[in-house]
């Protein structure tokens, strides 16, 4: 009798205990995914800007941000507000955060666990461009460079703790798995350990549908929890949000354990007496009004009622959900079991045998329902399992076209223009060689700029180049504009009288910037802010500089641009897109002159880039020939213009850039270099047919949405 009492007792608490193992393991594991992991993090961060209650905060930081920037905008925080309330839910705030979240995490959760200001940067860009719609003039008011705080980590107790359950949690990777599998194997021992394997499926049953409540009970209590942390309201309520985007996975664990307990329990019941569920109702309504074990019992009744009415009254939304559960878990019990009683009555029953010990048909019985109760639970593991990480918040694409996302740079061609910086949209602009300006060639689908940096300096209302600060030969400048180009320039030049308006700085020009120009910092903040705009965008600069690679790499950071320039190896493997837009080096950048002195600014035509010959003056000319670069270099520039220096002609680019001849060049020039043309470099890439053609060497058919 005694033996029989400790058997019962064991099988008991190896079930209790094995179900318990494995609670604990779905809440480490979401832990530890949730938090532990910078690109997991970052996503959960990310997506939680969903959620109105974090972006209103975060929509407050933000302004808090701008007009801490410029107090004059003070009077205007009302309409900075609800413009940042719009930025915040857009995809490219998000990837900002993403960005800015896995730079926190690597810091936050480092070994030394330091002190992380969690800012978002750029977000003065995309406010400025949501205002322009609306408010041009305030939009100008905007800082670009604003960075908004979102938080400030690891100063309170509770980040310290956070920090060091990391460390341990990196450490002991093994425990979620030996949590689980333990806790599995225990489970299994009691059931197989029972003298009735039936009624230890309907504890095993119970236990694991406990669980599932309280995994479910979490997420309302977690949330109640980090609700009391911050101060302000507004902090509050981020704060809740926060809590159920990064342990959103605990409610599908409840369910999965909560389901497969349902299951379990329809399994062991009917294998035993048959079900009335009016007779339980009334059992579990005679044991609310009058539990067994005297006053103490009651006084335990009480207690719990008090708590769930007054939990009822004041969260009656999370009430309705819990009955809902309930009600769901218990119809689904009930459908359950009905459908195992079914099965069961085409089985035979030979009525032999003693529950404990069952005949062979009785053996056949819990053979069948077992393996009904396995199919459910493995269903409902499978439609419920967590998540291995968050949704990510991508558009899909990369440079307009999902199947460029796995792609090597060396595996993609990028529509380019030549000499970009010379554009017919800007006034006073000489000799112009594309239609529109750089920040409009970007909206249009252009993913490659080449152009020519120089040394100015601006005077009446002009810019005069200073030759004797440009790195290069007069004999180019010279060849690059023809003489009627120096002559001209040479007039503007001559009327270029006075003292300088401002310092010597550096310019896109053409050779002279007497024929046109425009600031190096101001185009390459317009190409920083398009980026911004468009996150999963990725870029090719190929600079003709005449400046040293200090001063440029200065200019790009000024601008901002140098946060997203690519800073890897230059040549196979290349990167994917996808990787170079994750890692937010987003910008590969090419000198011309190969000049050395600063690691992201890579020598062109040294091992990096090959092209074929740029001077042809007319369209029989065009050849596949080696140019600069040799043949060997892994990256393919074809120059595809007609030159008729100093005026390029339209006319010409309308018959060179045609879908049929900018194609049947651009593979003929793939067959005989061996390589695809990643860079596809016009003049007046309006003019024909550049991104047609780029689509389908690429091997995209549908056009990007812009």
């Amino acid at each position: 009798m005694f033996g029989k009492y400790l058997r019962r007792v064991a099988v008991e608490l190896l079930i209790s205990l094995g179900v318990l193992l494995v609670s604990l393991s779905a809440i480490l594991s979401v832990g530890r995914r949730a938090l532990f992991f910078p690109d997991s993090f970052a996503d959960h961060l990310a997506s939680s800007l969903a959620d109105p209650r974090v972006s209103s905060f975060v929509a407050d930081r933000v302004t808090d941000a701008v007009v801490k920037a410029n107090p004059d905008l003070t009077a205007f925080r009302p309409l900075v507000l609800a413009t940042a309330h719009g930025a915040v839910s857009s995809s490219s705030f998000q990837a900002l955060v993403r960005a800015a979240a896995r730079s926190a995490h690597a810091s936050l959760f480092s070994e030394r666990g330091q002190r992380v200001i969690l800012s978002v940067p750029d977000v003065g860009v995309l406010l400025r461009s949501a205002l322009a719609r609306a408010n041009p003039a305030l939009a100008d008011k905007v800082p670009p460079q604003v960075q908004g705080i979102v938080a400030s980590i690891g100063t309170r107790g509770v980040d310290r703790l956070v920090v060091r359950l990391s460390q341990v949690s990196r450490r002991s990777a093994w425990l979620t798995l030996t949590l689980f599998l333990g806790g599995v194997l225990m489970a299994l021992g009691g059931v197989v350990l029972a003298s009735s394997r039936q009624r230890a499926l309907l504890r095993l049953g119970l236990d694991l549908l406990v669980a599932g409540l309280m995994l479910l009970l979490l997420m309302p209590a977690g949330r109640a929890v980090a609700g009391l942390l911050p101060h302000g309201d507004l902090a509050r309520n981020a704060a809740k949000g926060l809590w159920d985007a990064f342990a959103g996975s605990l409610r599908t664990w409840g369910f999965v354990l909560g389901g497969i307990g349902i299951v379990l329990q329809a399994a062991g019941h009917s294998l035993l007496e048959r079900f009335d569920p009016r007779e339980s109702g009334r059992r579990l309504l005679a044991w609310v009004e009058n539990p067994p074990g005297g006053v103490r019992a009651r006084v335990v009744r009480g207690v719990v009622l008090l708590v769930v009415g007054a939990l009822t009254v004041l969260r009656p939304t999370d009430a309705v959900s819990v009955v809902a559960v309930l009600v769901g878990g218990g119809l689904a019990f009930l459908g359950l079991r009905e459908l195992f009683e079914i099965v069961l009555r085409a089985v035979p029953d030979s009525g032999a045998g003693a529950v404990s010990t069952p005949a062979p048909s009785a053996r056949l019985r819990v053979a069948v329902v077992l393996t009904l109760a396995a199919a459910f639970v493995a269903v409902i593991a499978l439609v419920g399992r967590p998540p291995a990480a968050a949704v990510r918040l991508e558009t899909g694409a990369c440079n307009g076209a999902p199947e460029l996302c796995g792609r090597r740079v060396d595996q993609v061609v990028f529509p380019a223009t030549h000499n970009s910086m010379s554009a017919a949209d800007i006034p006073d602009w000489l000799f112009p060689q594309q239609e529109k300006s750089i920040p409009v060639q970007l909206e249009d689908g252009i993913r490659a700029l080449l152009f020519d940096v120089h040394h100015g300096i601006p005077v009446a209302g002009a810019v005069k180049t200073d030759l004797a600060s440009d790195l290069g030969s007069r004999e180019k400048f010279d060849k690059a504009v023809g003489k009627d180009g120096v002559d001209a320039a040479m007039r503007v030049r001559d009327r270029l009288a006075g003292k300088a308006e401002g310092p010597r700085g550096l310019y896109l020009c053409h050779g002279f910037c007497e024929l046109g120009a425009t600031p190096l910092v101001s185009a390459l903040r317009g190409i920083h802010e398009f980026l911004v705009q468009n996150p999963d965008e990725v870029l090719v600069l190929d600079i003709e500089d005449y400046a040293s690679p200090q001063e440029i790499a200065a200019a790009f950071a000024q601008s901002g641009l140098d946060s997203l320039v690519y800073r890897g190896a230059v040549g196979p493997p290349w990167p994917p897109l996808r990787e170079m837009i994750d890692t937010r080096q987003r910008v590969l950048v090419l000198l011309e002159s190969g000049r050395k002195g600063v690691p992201w600014l890579h020598p062109a035509y040294e091992g990096v880039v090959q092209e074929t010959p740029y001077h042809f003056t007319k369209s029989s000319e065009l050849s596949c020939a080696a140019n600069r670069g040799g043949t060997s270099a892994s990256l393919f520039l074809v120059n595809n213009w007609i030159d008729t220096t100093p005026a390029p002609k339209p006319s010409n680019a309308a018959i060179v850039n045609a879908y049929d001849t900018l194609l049947s060049r651009a593979k003929q020039c793939q067959v005989e270099r061996g390589r695809l043309p990643n860079l596809l470099a016009v003049d007046f890439y309006r003019t024909g047919d550049l991104f047609r053609v780029a689509r389908a060497l690429n091997g995209v058919t549908q056009e990007p949405g812009r």
